[in-house]
């Protein structure tokens, strides 16, 4: 029997490339939407159904976590540049968590993909996850797989959201569009 990962998926577009590279390497996926960064509502739920689209497509299983967007909202508004960090580190406690219960041989996440993210914190965070719970982090570098699931994405008619997911994200991805600084300034 194949070994288990699952993978916390961010959206539909992220998840292609990784779930291929995944399943061609012998591995058996199961997906996690889990991401009350995600606001509003509405953006939510697109992505969450551009999601289904692509998981009936790839033939995997996607577990659905609850939409809490409180708490993150909270913690992002009172700390706008260190909102990454632990918005990451909510999303791979909860992946991981599950993973274990689920008897998983392993975690990852589609956040690897991500030209935008900051990988080495990824990298540590998922790792310090998997030794909390004795449950290997399966590190890889998809980024290497961007221009294969863009072309995909936009093949398969997906959404393909313009920001990372929490309203600070978004208020960045259009500064300039706005005529105002991004709400946090570069560092």
């Amino acid at each position: 029997m194949a070994a288990r990962v699952l993978l916390h998926i961010c959206c539909g577009p992220c998840a292609l490339a990784p779930v291929l590279r995944l399943k061609e390497a012998g591995w058996l996926v199961t997906g996690l939407f889990y991401n009350p960064n995600i606001q509003p509502a509405a953006e939510y739920l697109r992505r969450r159904d551009a999601l289904a689209a692509a998981a009936a497509r790839l033939e995997m299983e996607v577990l659905y976590d609850d939409y809490e967007p409180l708490p993150h909202l909270r913690r992002s508004l009172a700390d706008p540049q260190g909102r990454c960090g632990p918005c990451t580190d909510e999303r791979l406690g909860r992946t991981a968590a599950t993973a274990r219960t689920l008897g998983c041989d392993a975690f990852t996440t589609t956040l690897l993909y991500s030209r935008y993210q900051d990988h080495a914190g990824i990298k540590a965070q998922g790792e310090a996850r998997a030794e909390a719970t004795g449950l290997p982090f399966l590190y890889e570098d998809f980024r290497v797989l961007w221009d294969e699931g863009v072309a995909l994405s936009k093949a398969w008619g997906l959404y393909r959201q313009p920001y990372c997911g929490c309203v600070l994200s978004e208020l960045d991805r259009y500064a300039k569009k706005l005529g105002r600084p991004p709400a946090v300034p570069p560092r």
